[in-house]
């Protein structure tokens, strides 16, 4: 049934510009079918939203700085979902270390709720406090169990660069309209999502014999914009899997009555377009992140390296663990 790819438009990843066309175009075909949609208040309302993020947008492309703004926006949050995503991860590790460290962090990071749906000030708030806290006594242990540090002192770097810019758009603020970028992008997303939900609803209990004009130009739009947005984030190519990739040879790591955690240099050989081979380093928690066995002691461990983000699978490799003399 068609209506599943109507639930799945992928606004959330929708630029500014491809977001207010989409809900344009949508807006207009919800008027066209008004009638069989049977309820002019939330045809009404979801205009009146699309007409505001119109204005908001309009007052985007004049400013300087707060395109820039609304990126360095982007940005903290991706870094945030990040670190609470690694986080979350590590509540399934063997390690009951790793384990106790990740349910003491995510307790900390359930009591902000969702950060990244706060308004600018309210995030910036909770993005500081979060920072000083996993760097704190109560919790730089386990930031640093879970290898939690590269993603604090970027999302701290990144919530200060978004403060730069709120700074810079002082005088521009003077003219900003009475919401923000982002609550304008999501009251159109609710408005739309009310109709679609009304629609789901009337198909459950009718069929979709009344609304066969509506599904068809909808979803043909939904589909063309995800296309869109899949090509421009280069998402249509399957992830890449590891299986292949090589691990350097880990030097012996000495032991020091600890747990030894050793990251691994990782490569994979690739083709391009062109035909031409290469040798891609991938990256630590951005590619791949890492699962250890029996490394709480001398002797061999086990080392697996799993995909993140564009790559996927797992490769296994071993070290020794020794006493130095």
């Amino acid at each position: 049934m068609e209506k599943e790819i109507i639930a799945r438009a992928n606004m959330t990843r929708y630029s500014t510009a491809n977001h207010v066309e989409f809900h344009k175009l949508g807006a207009g075909i919800c008027v066209k079918y008004a009638a069989a949609i049977g309820s002019q208040s939330l045809i009404d309302g979801y205009e009146a939203a699309v007409v505001k993020e119109s204005e908001v947008f309009k007052w985007i492309r004049r400013s300087e700085f707060t395109q820039k703004k609304i990126q360095a926006d982007r940005r903290r949050d991706d870094l945030y979902r990040g670190l609470a995503e690694t986080v979350k991860a590590n509540l399934r590790h063997f390690d009951p270390q790793a384990y106790n460290a990740a349910c003491h962090v995510d307790n900390l990071l359930k009591g902000y709720g969702d950060v990244v749906h706060l308004n600018y000030d309210a995030e910036t708030a909770s993005i500081d406090s979060v920072v000083v806290l996993l760097r704190s006594d109560s919790f730089v242990d386990d930031a640093q169990l879970l290898r939690l540090t590269p993603w604090i002192n970027e999302l701290e770097i990144a919530n200060n660069e978004f403060k730069q810019y709120v700074s810079k758009t002082a005088q521009e603020e003077i003219d900003r309209p009475d919401v923000s970028p982002k609550e304008s992008r999501r009251r159109s997303d609710v408005a739309l999502r009310l109709i679609i939900d009304r629609v789901d609803a009337m198909i459950t209990l009718n069929g979709d014999a009344a609304l066969t004009g509506f599904l068809a130009e909808y979803n043909t739009l939904a589909k063309h914009y995800n296309t869109l947005i899949n090509e421009h984030y280069g998402r249509i190519h399957i992830r890449t899997d590891i299986a292949g990739a090589t691990i350097a040879a880990i030097p012996p790591q000495p032991f020091n009555g600890q747990p030894v955690y050793a990251i691994p240099e990782v490569s994979l050989r690739s083709t391009a377009p062109d035909g031409s081979e290469k040798v891609v380093r991938l990256v630590f928690i951005t590619d791949f992140t890492v699962g250890y066995k029996n490394n709480f002691q001398p002797g061999t461990a086990t080392l697996t390296v799993v995909g993140l983000g564009n790559y996927k699978g797992e490769v296994v490799t071993t070290f020794n663990i020794v006493i130095n003399d």
